[in-house]
């Protein structure tokens, strides 16, 4: 049989389905009827087509720059690898300009060198965020050139990213506390190398669970969570210091309650301010990384510091 006996077929066979389904219908509109479900199957196909056709390309340049303008558009503060063997972090900018294969980033705080010469891979982290193909936290780019100029602020100019990945970001594991009479916190905001304020005996500045300058105030603050490399607190908001901003010098006093011992244990850490957000109404996230620990001579009743 040839394709056009075939055709002829098909069309026979319809018109009688088409009878079949609606009885008493004109030759014209059997037509007319046909031909409509002869074409909406092409059409359809025809769509699908087009949508696939349209759909960007897993790594193509507006997927791949998608991200930095998202990041871009909300301000979000990026976390700059040392690289290329150091996954520490080297220091924190923001993205001020995204084009399809340059990225330009404004240093806003440096902690380290970077290490990463241009030419090579950098990678960037930030807050996790939900693409297509999953979670991620983190883009490698190129690095074209570190732009420092007659600039108050540094600039770094990026390639377009190369790979997005989710990497872990954490160190230590936080804790959330869920009780907070078993924990105390006494906060001054003052470096142990330089200060001449005897702690183990000085009214502290922020206080949660203990006594602290402004004492009835005090009380509303609480402990957030805890690691071994810091913690994070809930302050009032007009109790914090004017000088306290990020990055400045702290010491901390816990007392964290011992339950084999029914007791209060006493541990100093030394560190800095690293994050100061706003919080519920009136209070303020403040985010502490500590630096040092120390312990009390048994003799002098001084605290000996010894860098973490």
């Amino acid at each position: 049989m040839d394709l056009q006996a075939l055709i002829t077929s098909a069309g026979e066979q319809l018109d009688r389905l088409i009878t079949l389904l609606f009885p008493g219908i004109s030759p014209e509109h059997l037509t007319s009827a046909g031909a409509a479900l002869l074409g909406a199957p092409a059409l359809a196909m025809l769509l699908i087509g087009l949508r696939l056709l349209l759909r960007p390309a897993r790594n193509s340049e507006s997927t791949r720059t998608g991200i930095p303008r998202v990041l871009q558009h909300k301000g979000v503060v990026v976390d700059i690898l040392a690289g290329p063997d150091d996954e520490s972090v080297a220091a924190r900018g923001v993205i001020t300009s995204v084009k399809s294969n340059r990225i330009r980033c404004e240093i806003i705080e440096r902690l380290d060198t970077i290490k990463t010469r241009p030419g090579n891979d950098l990678v960037c982290v930030f807050a996790p965020m939900k693409t297509r193909n999953g979670r991620v936290n983190s883009f490698t780019a190129t690095l074209l050139e570190p732009n420092r100029g007659n600039r108050r602020t540094d600039r770094l100019i990026l390639a377009g990213p190369t790979d997005y990945a989710l990497i872990p970001r954490r160190k230590h594991q936080r804790k959330r506390v869920a009780d907070q009479q078993f924990i105390r916190v006494k906060l001054w905001a003052a470096s142990p190398g330089t200060s001449e304020l005897a702690f183990e005996d000085a009214t502290p500045q922020i206080g949660v669970n203990t006594f602290a300058a402004n004492g009835h105030d005090q009380s509303v603050n609480a402990v957030i969570n805890i690691s071994d490399g810091g913690l994070g607190l809930s302050v009032l908001s007009r109790l914090i210091p004017e000088t306290c901003t990020v990055s400045t010098p702290v010491v901390v006093n816990l007392f964290m309650f011992n339950f084999q011992e029914k007791t209060f244990r006493p541990y100093w850490y030394a560190g800095e301010i690293r994050s100061l957000e706003d919080g519920r109404p009136g209070f303020t996230r403040m985010g502490i990384e500590f630096t040092a620990a120390a312990e009390a001579d048994r003799n002098t009743g001084r605290l000996n510091w010894i860098n973490l």
